[in-house]
């Protein structure tokens, strides 16, 4: 079932530009000054990509809520917009309530549930996406056109993108062969060990949304961090023990849009993790835009987490521990 939904992510991309060129949505009802985006685990992740994809362009604060709560400074100049693909996360549920209450701008994007079906009784506008993957981790370009989109309509960003996410749906295609390549290297470095991987600031996102599909797919731990943040606390603890480095395998992540003073510092660390950990893989993105790039990288690595589901004789695709939090947390209201 995985397997099949990585392979479709090119078709889902497309599938998204197609959603979002038929979406229907309303005039600001006052000018946005700033941009909260709810949601949580694969809904949650579109809002960090989002953000990291706009950030040179959106002139307005953008925050990314992974929880019940909402900033205090919501007001009726903030654009909401909740994602949530089953609708019934709860977390993004109380965070759409609460903006509500505070007289937000809210805009859903969700398959339907109880956040569907309160969009439709607050006449709040909204956007549907497919719900038969049942699974959010796979269905993260649905989330994130479809925020290109909202950004767009209310004038917030000079392109809609979408010619990026054309060419990002075409480039896996034609990378396919390649990309899998990659991805069985990089596992095969990863087997029975700790995976640690760091890249430039503008991807954290894309590091983050690998963390959680090792742990999702693969049912294992690993490690992620950003340069230069990391160079100035965590680079200090790459000295004990020797049998954490001893089972780490470590990845740097490269575009052509890392700043180049963060190029400096990677090549610098590079020999300071080969000095303790041996071997470092370097994995350079494809791609014309940082949008297509980052594209590249995650399909790479969603793939990484597959073999490695795989290689750990684990299906992909159960989410078991989550479910039963659900229950849990169910029998107490």
């Amino acid at each position: 079932m995985m397997k099949e939904l990585i392979q479709g992510f090119p078709a889902q991309l497309t599938e998204s530009l197609e959603i979002a060129a038929n979406a229907k949505l309303s005039k600001a009802k006052a000018p946005i000054h700033n941009i909260v985006i709810a949601g949580m685990g694969g809904s949650g992740i579109g809002g960090s990509l989002i953000k990291a994809f706009t950030g040179d362009e959106v002139t307005v604060p953008i925050d990314v809520c992974k929880s019940y709560d909402v900033p205090a400074y919501i007001n009726a100049n903030t654009l909401f917009i909740a994602c949530s693909f089953s609708g019934n996360t709860e977390e993004t549920l109380s965070a759409a309530e609460k903006a509500k209450a505070k007289g937000a701008q809210i805009v859903a994007i969700t398959s339907g549930g109880k956040m569907g079906q309160f969009v439709a009784a607050n006449g709040y506008d909204s956007i549907s996406i497919p719900s038969r993957s049942n699974s959010p981790r796979a269905s993260i370009g649905y989330s994130f056109v479809q925020l290109f989109l909202i950004l767009n309509h209310h004038g917030l960003t000079a392109s809609n993108h979408f010619e990026e996410i054309k060419a990002s749906a075409e480039l896996l295609e034609k990378e396919s062969a390649d990309i899998h390549a990659k991805a069985q290297e990089l596992t095969a470095f990863f087997i029975n060990k700790l995976p640690i991987l760091y890249g430039d600031t503008k991807l954290e996102a894309v590091l983050v949304r690998t963390q959680q599909q090792i742990a999702e797919n693969s049912k294992q731990l690993s490690h992620v961090n950003i340069i230069p943040e990391m160079n100035h606390n965590e680079l200090v603890g790459w000295k004990f023990a020797d049998v954490v480095f001893k089972n780490a395998a470590t990845v740097i992540l490269r575009t052509s849009f890392d700043h180049p003073r963060t190029k400096i510092r990677m090549d610098v660390c590079k020999g300071i993790f080969e000095k303790v950990a041996g071997q470092v893989i370097e994995l350079h993105a494809k791609g014309n835009s940082f949008v297509e790039q980052s594209i590249y990288l995650i399909n790479v690595l969603d793939w990484v987490s597959f073999y490695l589901a795989e290689a750990n004789q684990v299906d992909p695709f159960p989410v078991d521990v989550i479910n039963y939090l659900k229950d849990e947390l169910s029998k107490v209201g």
